[in-house]
């Protein structure tokens, strides 16, 4: 018997889904930082296609831009690409100043959906890239204030 492919998860069914549990009983100051975050990491993935994206989905993007540009390159991109995003993102936050609060939400949010990827993409090889975006995040400071997150990540992964 063959065992079926798994169905391709564009980054778009990925960051709603995560967002969606992410909402799950938060409100007031929490649930606002997090659709900052979720704004900021969409604008993200629309602003890197042409890092991330083969020629040939950047023309899927064009086409698809016809029926609604907002959101049309996380609509294309699979999810795996949203691991190239992380990676780039966080280079960029490690040169921004840090705003407090406002950083912390971005950087647990960051880790979350590093390990919300790590499970749905754990048929592809992902562990090289989230190890980058762990050093990544340790290059933030997240690591050194929650040390538990990179054995969270390693148990997610099955290397614990």
């Amino acid at each position: 018997m063959i065992a079926a492919m798994p169905r391709s998860l564009s980054a778009a069914e990925c960051l709603d889904d995560f967002f969606a549990d992410r909402r799950r009983g938060a409100n007031g100051h929490r649930l606002a930082g997090i659709d900052r975050a979720e704004r900021v990491l969409r604008t993200a993935v629309e602003r890197m296609a042409e890092l991330v994206l083969t020629d040939d989905e950047q023309i899927l993007v064009h086409a698809e831009r016809q029926f609604g540009v907002e959101g049309a390159v996380a609509r294309v991109m699979p999810a795996s690409g949203l691991l190239l995003v992380l990676e780039a993102y966080l280079a960029h936050l490690e040169v921004r100043p840090s705003r407090g609060a406002g950083r912390r939400v971005e950087l647990d949010t960051c880790a979350a959906l590093t390990r919300h990827l790590a499970r749905e993409l754990r048929h592809l090889d992902v562990l090289p890239a989230t190890h980058r975006i762990e050093l990544a995040l340790a290059g933030c400071g997240a690591v050194a204030q929650r040390p538990a997150g990179a054995r969270r990540l390693l148990k997610v992964l099955g290397l614990r």
